[in-house]
């Protein structure tokens, strides 16, 4: 098994960026979700409510952010670590975040249609892994696991059962892999290349986000797609299921092509 491609999400539920490689810290994928949009309660907004967020397009830039809505672009540049700190907050979890400044604020809630601003995660700042599932791992914006891994065999498996097929794209993975059958991505429990060694710590539930093109933010087949994924392969306590959430056991560099050793429950 090989890595066949990586993706970052430098801003939590906009579009994907396809990379050559990951590079893992301690909080998991460098660049990947260490932006957010949060509301005026300083809640998280995704896609699940906001799906105009996958028509920008963010990429990394040595001075901090740009987001590109097609039209038009801004550049954000990083806050200082000791500067202005709001409490924002993922599903349960509240922490303290870096603002991002009041004109980009203003652009996003132009363009979404909603009060918003935007946050960035601090280098200091600890947010766990549950750990009922994992001890001593950390994460930042996601939505509590700082990888996700899936199976293009699984893919075509439920495409098979779909009149229009769906891309990759809309299960926002960061590793796509190929296994030798659909599905057995539920029993992988530990992932190894030649330097580094990940645990597979719970399989990833899916959501109405499946249902949003990532280009258009429409919802061109309205909720087959997940109505299809909740027939064709759900699991007791998580419902719709489709990908591995990933724990990197140590940082270094996955790059793409990388030869994939798996152990199985």
């Amino acid at each position: 098994m090989k890595v066949l491609s990586a993706f970052i999400y430098p801003v939590k539920s906009m579009r994907g960026v396809a990379v050559p490689s990951l590079m893992l810290d301690a909080k998991g994928i460098v660049g990947d979700r260490r932006w957010m949009v949060v509301d005026a309660d300083g809640r998280f907004v995704s896609q699940r409510t906001v799906p105009a967020l996958a028509c920008i397009q963010p990429s990394l830039t040595a001075q901090g952010l740009r987001l590109d809505d097609g039209a038009e672009s801004i550049d954000v540049p990083q806050p200082r670590l000791h500067g202005r700190r709001d409490q924002v907050s993922v599903w349960n979890h509240s922490l303290g975040a870096l603002e991002g400044g009041d004109e980009v604020a203003a652009w996003l809630s132009q363009r979404l249609k909603v009060a918003c601003r935007l946050v960035a995660f601090p280098d200091d700042e600890r947010r766990p892994v549950n750990p009922q599932y994992v001890a001593n791992a950390e994460t930042t914006f996601t939505d509590g696991y700082p990888m996700l891994w899936v199976n293009e065999a699984s893919l075509d498996a439920l495409n098979a059962e779909l009149r229009e097929p769906i891309p990759m794209n809309r299960f926002r993975p960061n590793v796509v892999v190929r296994a030798q059958a659909p599905w057995v991505e539920d029993q992988w429990r530990q992932l190894e290349t030649d330097a580094l060694s990940f645990a597979a710590v719970k399989p990833c539930a899916r959501c109405v986000v499946i249902t949003v093109d990532q280009l258009s933010g429409e919802k061109p087949q309205g909720s087959v797609a997940l109505k299809t994924l909740t027939q064709c392969h759900s699991l007791p306590d998580y419902g719709p299921v489709f990908g591995m959430n990933v724990v990197a056991r140590g940082t270094g560099e996955l790059h793409v092509g990388a030869a994939i050793g798996v152990k199985m429950a």
